[in-house]
């Protein structure tokens, strides 16, 4: 989800600018971010949000290191410019923190759960006496 957020922040401007679904499009990157999002989500695999993490923190170091992109970030002379850099940007860093945090916990989990000796299921227990 974050990284359509993401997609959005980056192909928003030119969308409404030229009123055109069609001709706002200013390159691959918002294609790219909805295809990561979606093979995240359909690929049932452990360590596939760290797909949207590389995913966020090479965009994010490409915009950072992009000087009209830090300016847009910057100055809010245009403030759909303005607003949408810094959706992208919360789109991307959300992406990192949630990916890392989805991999981190599922890991935290099964190794709480390693121990085919206890039981977790209170609820199937009923009361101790």
């Amino acid at each position: 989800m974050t990284l359509v957020v993401a997609a959005i922040g980056d192909a928003g401007p030119e969308i409404v600018e030229s009123r055109s679904l069609i001709a706002g499009y200013d390159g691959p990157g918002p294609l790219i971010y909805l295809g990561v999002a979606a093979m995240v989500a359909a690929v049932r695999w452990r360590f596939m949000p760290l797909l949207a993490v590389l995913t966020g923190v090479l965009f994010l170091f490409g915009g950072f290191s992009d000087a009209s992109f830090v300016d847009r970030l910057g100055t809010p002379t245009e403030p759909v410019q303005f607003c949408a850099g810094w959706l992208q940007v919360a789109g991307f860093a959300a992406a990192v923190a949630f990916g890392i945090a989805a991999v981190w916990r599922h890991r935290s989990v099964s190794a709480r759960t390693s121990d085919p000796d206890e039981r977790h299921d209170t609820e199937m227990e009923g009361p101790r006496r």
